[in-house]
């Protein structure tokens, strides 16, 4: 029925399942797949692949997308005509508002703590 080189898989097979897998293949071989339907098939297979493979940088959609483009112009407002003094900027000022945000947050945690504090020695 099969070809010997195959004996050694087919003789761990259901005897049902040998039986349909014959039937199956006399079948094919009475009325024949038309090529036209295997190519079609094949295009369709060979499509479906390709999506899956394709490399996902960006959500899938309908429209091809396009990378964000930023434009600048210098209409030199900002720098006063001078490129130095744009780059200036006041270190210390930045620094010394940070650390004053931070004691802002620092005090309220204290009044908070002193607050829960003075709860629990009046419950006591």
């Amino acid at each position: 029925m099969f070809h010997s080189d195959y004996k050694h898989i087919i003789d761990r097979l259901s005897e049902s399942l040998v039986k349909r897998a014959c039937e199956r293949l006399l079948h094919h071989s009475k009325d024949p797949v038309p090529l036209e339907s295997i190519s079609r098939k094949k295009k369709r297979k060979t499509m479906a692949q390709e999506k899956l493979l394709r490399p996902r940088s960006w959500p899938e959609c309908n429209v091809f997308p396009t990378s964000p483009a930023i434009y600048v112009t210098d209409i030199g407002v900002q720098t006063n005509g001078t490129w130095p003094e744009a780059l200036k900027h006041d270190h210390e000022e930045e620094n010394n508002h940070q650390v004053m945000n931070e004691l802002k947050v620092f005090r309220q945690h204290l009044l908070d703590y002193n607050k829960e504090l003075s709860k629990n020695s009046c419950k006591t």
